[in-house]
């Protein structure tokens, strides 16, 4: 596929895990929230980004994810002067609650229809099953709930792009790592069967920064951040890699042993920027930045990073 350049992006975390409002590290890559006068923003187990991107004198706004509660998202984008009626379109990473959780309330705030891209795995039926313990249900987005709030569903199966061939949203990522692996007690509903949940709906966003190479937008890379990157570059052809920036999904003690070979395989594709976020982790968030100190960036609630 040949991706389109773009001459310009800018990522605002809209809603993560982390807030804190006293880092003074902004830079020409970061941007930290100017808040004052008693001003916070709320962090939450969940994420939400504001992505603009310009190529000449043109431009456009989306959304990835809409965060876990109905409180976050809007009441951050207020506090930082964002309007969420602008957003040209709105992409889903996958359908766990943490990353819908405003959907709805976005889209009846737009007004208006707005395409939602997003892979039709996400409504599916999931649980989280622990040996010893009642199932957990995993409650997908409401599909006709989405519909009546103005959502005009694209399913993205696969690759996909819009905006002239700007944006590119990858669809269900391919797996050729050998580390990277699905936690064992998620399970998803199959027909009339509950299976092991693969994540075929993970998907990324990929924008191709003139001059500079790929970014790419994870929301939790349940497909494997490294398997994720592996398939842009497959998909697009081209090897550079400037910045990965979202959640990487290697908290918690299943994955305590995938993050290893994460950091030595990050450290090998060596991208300019890397910008962990969400379910990453503290252990891994650790890690990369002693592995790649130069390279690693600590997000906050309400940080904005500007490429190209």
């Amino acid at each position: 596929m040949r991706l389109q350049e773009i001459d310009r992006a800018e990522i605002t975390v809209l809603v993560d895990n982390y807030t804190d409002l006293l880092r003074s590290d902004s830079s020409s890559v970061v941007k930290r929230p100017p808040l004052s006068n008693g001003e916070v923003l709320l962090a939450e187990h969940g994420l939400s980004l504001y992505i603009t991107t310009w190529s000449g004198n043109e431009s456009i706004s989306i959304l990835m994810d809409a965060g876990a509660s109905k409180i976050s998202l809007q009441y951050n984008a207020n506090q930082l002067g964002i309007s969420l009626k602008d957003i040209a379109a709105l992409v889903i990473s996958h359908g766990h609650d943490d990353h819908v959780g405003s959907l709805i309330e976005v889209l009846e705030c737009a007004g208006r229809p707005v395409p939602v891209y997003v892979h039709p795995g996400s409504f599916s039926r999931r649980q989280k099953r622990f040996s010893n313990e009642p199932f957990i249900d995993i409650a997908p987005p409401d599909l006709n709930a989405c519909r009546n709030a103005g959502a005009e569903l694209l399913f993205t199966s696969g690759p996909t792009m819009f905006w002239h061939d700007r944006i590119l949203i990858t669809g269900d990522i391919e797996r050729t790592t050998e580390f990277e692996q699905s936690n064992p007690v998620y399970y998803v509903e199959d027909s009339d069967s509950w299976v092991p949940d693969e994540f075929h709906d993970d998907q990324a966003i990929i924008l191709n920064l003139k001059e500079k190479g790929l970014v790419i937008i994870t929301g939790c890379a349940h497909a494997g951040v490294i398997n994720t990157i592996r398939y842009a570059r497959m998909i697009t052809g081209m090897d550079q890699i400037y910045a990965v920036i979202g959640g990487f999904h290697l908290s918690g003690s299943f994955f305590s042993r995938i993050i290893n070979p994460t950091v030595a395989a990050m450290k090998e594709i060596d991208p300019e920027y890397v910008i962990p976020l969400h379910c990453t982790g503290w252990e891994a968030i650790t890690q990369l930045t002693e592995e790649m100190p130069n390279q690693v960036i600590l997000n906050t609630v309400g940080s904005t990073y500007q490429f190209g």
